[in-house]
């Protein structure tokens, strides 16, 4: 799911299990994500709090 919350609307756009890997983060597609979304303009992601932690299936 790729979402954007702009002047109080929420896009929204879905892919389906079929159009990608589930099972693997695949950096390149959230950087194409993020190019369509930003364009050129720097992403900075905050650190992981130290609290965080990964559910496992």
């Amino acid at each position: 799911m790729e979402y954007e919350i702009k002047d109080g609307k929420f896009d929204v756009s879905f892919r389906y299990s079929d159009e990608v890997d589930v099972a693997v983060i695949d950096d390149e597609r959230r950087q194409a994500a993020l190019r369509a979304r930003f364009g050129d303009k720097p992403v900075i992601f905050p650190p992981m709090p130290k609290t965080a932690f990964e559910l496992k299936p």
